[in-house]
């Protein structure tokens, strides 16, 4: 076969690739409008940046209709699946240490002492204005004056025994105590608190529910009768107010044309590049002919 015979084909060939690779840019080339002495170039700007609207628009209604839609996202929130999911994610989360939580909430380690302190003096106020309300010097002095006689009663000591003898001795006490608690108290108290904060945040929700005997499965029960309810409610009220296609169309309108050549050539740059091949595969078969012929 010589040049000449071979020259038809390959020929042909080149222009057929040519011819389909500048097709395939012109879907995005040129970017813009472009004018030769004030009148427009034919096929500018490209088919996509010239019809971005129109596809944005297709493009919203085929997956708001067809992809996506309102039961489709209904069937998925609401599947066995998916509250499976959540159920796991909750429990998962409630057998987390508490301070691992609170962590979460704080900011920093400074925060978090903060927290655990102030929470602390309330725990600690609390108690102490409850114990300053007992009026200890009263109770004590009726309540020990009341079993003192009970013991007593019917011995020879009892005739001695009179209230105003009991009071002298068992008042002073109860006056004692009341002032060893207003000046040690508190820290006492508080003491006594912040063993109980440090024990308390190294539970988890889980452990707390077990000493307090509610099972696991109970809680999962609780979790997925509040999913399926929250979830359903608020599926149906956020579709009322979520135009999907809409959602879809403003964003690929927002897109500029380098990023939806991106999105495009992710998806079909394999394809485009089969056109292209195959231009000049039937250059190759058509110059092929021709010489033939």
């Amino acid at each position: 076969m010589t040049l000449q015979n071979l020259s038809g084909p390959i020929i042909g060939a080149i222009i057929g690739y040519c011819t389909n690779y500048i097709a395939v840019k012109m879907l995005f080339y040129p970017r813009n409008e472009v004018k030769v002495c004030g009148h427009k170039v034919p096929f500018t700007p490209g088919a996509i940046p010239k019809g971005k609207p129109r596809l944005a628009k297709t493009v919203g209604t085929v997956v708001a209709n067809t992809l996506l839609t309102e039961e489709d996202i209904r069937q998925r929130i609401l599947s066995p699946e998916t509250e499976e999911a959540v159920i796991n994610k909750v429990m998962d989360e409630l057998s987390k240490k508490i301070y691992v939580g609170m962590g979460r909430i704080c900011s920093n380690y400074e925060e978090y002492g903060d927290l655990k302190m102030n929470l602390s003096n309330t725990f600690t106020d609390q108690i102490m204005e409850s114990i300053e309300k007992i009026d200890l010097k009263n109770t004590i002095t009726t309540e020990a004056g009341r079993v003192i006689k009970e013991k007593v009663n019917g011995t020879m000591l009892a005739m001695f025994l009179s209230d105003e003898m009991l009071d002298s001795f068992i008042q002073p006490v109860g006056m004692e105590l009341e002032n060893y608690i207003a000046e040690n108290g508190r820290d006492f108290v508080q003491k006594e608190v912040n063993e109980k904060i440090m024990v308390f945040e190294q539970k988890s929700i889980l452990d707390l529910c077990r000493e307090m005997n509610v099972e696991e499965e109970k809680i999962r029960n609780a979790v997925r009768s509040i999913y399926r309810s929250a979830s359903a409610n608020a599926v149906n009220g956020v579709l009322k107010n979520v135009d999907i296609s809409t959602m879809i169309e403003d964003k690929i309108n927002d897109m500029k044309t380098e990023e939806l050549e991106k999105m495009v050539l992710t998806v079909l740059k394999k394809e485009l590049d089969t056109i292209v091949n195959l231009g000049a595969l039937i250059g190759l078969i058509l110059g092929s002919l021709n010489t033939v012929l």
